[in-house]
Order: structure tokens, then sequence, then C-alpha cells
């Protein structure tokens, strides 16, 4: 498996299993009225589970598979709320967060890459937010982060080539292209040269 797959899951897997919610603020409130169709608070979650971007649905979901997912859905969740599996989900939640903390003591808290980083340290946070695991990752943030003449910059996976296509893509998407001609430009010469 690639290795960034489980780094990526663990603390994912660990941050719904825990239930997490964090604090509703004025700044939430807004991302959720700018990014959802409705009002939150009327999303029929159930009906809405199967939705997809025909951009990121790169293979139609069969009946069957829906069926699956929906059955497990139905039925796993109110099982495992139940008490004896409740010991079960908290257990899992241990060993979990075991695992973060071993990848975490390799890596001396820098992780393999930006993103599992913080997803690491949102997880050692719910765990304790005042404990010696959250207080690591902090401490290590400098590794990604830092200002520059030109602003905040943060460390990726070391890929120029790879950083520069994902933002030529936002860039195009944002429909803008007569205003950023000459960056689009340096941004197709740099791929351009960066090819092996």
């Amino acid at each position: 498996m690639f290795c960034y797959c489980p780094l990526v899951y663990m603390p994912m897997s660990y941050l719904y299993g825990s239930r997490f919610v964090g604090p509703i603020t004025p700044l939430i409130l807004e991302l959720k009225q700018e990014l959802f169709l409705q009002p939150y608070n009327e999303i029929n979650w159930k009906k809405v589970r199967h939705l997809c971007a025909k951009e990121d649905l790169y293979y139609p979901h069969s009946l069957i598979q829906d069926l699956m997912w929906d059955s497990l859905y139905i039925c796993n969740e109110p099982l495992l709320t139940r008490w004896s599996f409740n010991k079960l989900r908290q257990k899992a939640l241990e060993v979990t967060m075991k695992h973060i903390h071993y990848e975490d003591e390799n890596s001396r808290y820098i992780t393999i890459g930006c993103i599992e980083k913080s997803l690491c340290l949102l997880a050692c946070w719910v765990e304790n937010p005042n404990g010696d695991y959250f207080n690591k990752h902090l401490a290590r943030i400098p590794v990604y982060i830092w200002v520059t003449e030109d602003g905040m910059t943060m460390q990726t996976f070391g890929s120029p080539a790879w950083d520069t296509s994902f933002a030529l893509q936002a860039l195009i998407a944002c429909n803008m292209t007569n205003e950023i001609g000459s960056i689009l430009k340096k941004g197709h010469e740099f791929i351009k040269e960066s090819q092996v």
C-alpha cells in the first residue's frame, strides 16, 4: 500500500471514531453557508450520501455497491453505539492512537507530509489538548510553515513540478486566464523543463 494512505487514514479514522466535532465559530458558520447549496442544518445527510461531483466520480457505483454501503451504515452505526461494542470502539481508538504515536516518534514529529502532519496534530489534540504528543507536534510546525518576503510559505512533498501542476490547475479553474496569462505561461515553461 502506498505509504501515505495509512498515515492519512489513521488520524482520520481516529477523528471519526471518536466523533470529534470542532467548535462552531463564526468562521465555520460562514464556510458552511458558502460551501453548501442549502442551509447546513436542513441537509438530509442520509439522502445525499452517494452524491459526488461528476469530475470526482472516476467509476460509477453499482446498485449493489450502494446497497452494501447503505446496509453497513444502517446496521452497524446503531450497533456500534451499544455498550459492548462501545468498548471495542474505544480499544480500536487506543490502538489507532498507539500507531499514530509510533509514526510520530519515528519521524520526530515531522511525519511524511504536510497533510499527514496536520491530521496527526489534530488527532493528538483531540486525544489531549495539553498533552506532550500535541506539544511535540506544535514544536515541529516550523519545519513546514514559515514566513518569507512573499508571505507565508508551506513545504509540501518537495516536488516543485507536482506543486506547480496543482497550482496551475487551480488557477485555470478560476477562469481568470486573461489576467494571469503570464503566470500560466511561466508555469507551463517550468513544467515543460521539469519533464524527464
